[in-house]
């Protein structure tokens, strides 16, 4: 059966299976929690904009514009901010855990890791059959008790799923990609593994580690996880390892009282003069500069 989960006390607003998919039929309450920092969702995020407009900051440095009729797709672990709600807002939103995406989705979870991680395709426009999408879910999380709820919720969500995978490998013909050149084509093996890479990196505290370090975990030579991830997706493990970096340090900037010292500590640099520099070739400007600019921005 669902539960009532207790993100938001008092509000009549979630229904949740667990700690692993939460349904919630009003973001308003979810934003007066979530605007007042940047955070990094432990759950995937896809929230129905069926009115007014949203504006957010994902990543630390890209904006992202939502509106009426469109859906926001927002993967676990990246970083997020609200900047902008319009008070005309009217949004549902479903919460996923990983565990859970991967079940539902089987090996189509690979199309929304590259469509997020790869393209960073946040926003599509509403889907041909949203409104019977729509009907279904408010029966489904907002009707009468169901014996078999959990059931009925989960095959719901693997044809949500699947159809936002559809219109993925439509918005950017993401179906047509070819990575078969070269030593290593893409195999599924080396689809898994590069998933498995990036899952590597979103769990782990300190990020700023060798490539070794990545390629050891998975049990393959560096030269293997460098040449995967080129063929898989146009970028070296080293360039998926900065932007990580990167990430992790725009949120300890802006939702930390932590010194430069600190966060470079943090981080895993010798010391925070070393850690300025990497800041500064990779943002172009300093760690202070940075946070002076996000706190003073309307």
């Amino acid at each position: 059966m669902a539960e009532n989960n207790s993100l938001l006390e008092g509000q009549n607003t979630v229904t949740a299976i667990g700690d692993e998919v939460v349904y919630v039929d009003n973001i308003q309450e979810v934003v007066k929690v979530t605007s007042m920092s940047p955070l990094k969702m432990e759950w995937n995020a896809i929230v129905h904009c069926r009115r007014g407009r949203i504006l957010l900051e994902v990543g630390g440095n890209q904006e992202v514009k939502v509106h009426q009729e469109q859906l926001l797709l927002i993967p676990a672990q990246k970083l997020l901010q609200t900047m902008m709600v319009s008070t005309d807002i009217d949004a549902v939103a479903v919460l996923i855990s990983d565990r859970v995406l991967k079940s539902v989705l089987g090996p189509q979870v690979d199309i929304w890791n590259r469509a997020m991680y790869l393209r960073e395709i946040y926003v599509i426009d509403t889907l041909r059959w949203s409104k019977a999408l729509q009907s279904q879910s408010l029966a489904l999380f907002k009707g009468e008790e169901l014996f078999l709820f959990q059931e009925f919720a989960f095959s719901f969500l693997r044809t949500f799923l699947l159809i936002i995978c559809e219109e993925l490998l439509r918005k950017e013909k993401m179906i047509l990609d070819t990575f078969t050149d070269g030593e290593v084509s893409s195999t599924n093996r080396n689809k898994v593994l590069f998933s498995q890479f990036l899952e590597l990196l979103r769990k782990e505290k300190q990020k700023r580690r060798p490539v070794s370090y990545y390629a050891a975990r998975l049990c393959i030579t560096s030269k293997y996880l460098s040449t995967l991830c080129r063929k898989v997706s146009g970028k070296t493990p080293t360039r998926w390892i900065t932007d990580s970096v990167m990430e992790d340090s725009y949120q300890l900037l802006r939702s930390t009282n932590l010194t430069v010292k600190e966060i470079s500590n943090r981080l895993g640099f010798p010391n925070s003069s070393f850690f300025g520099q990497y800041f500064r070739e990779q943002a172009g400007l300093t760690p202070i500069e940075y946070r002076t600019q996000k706190q003073t921005k309307p």
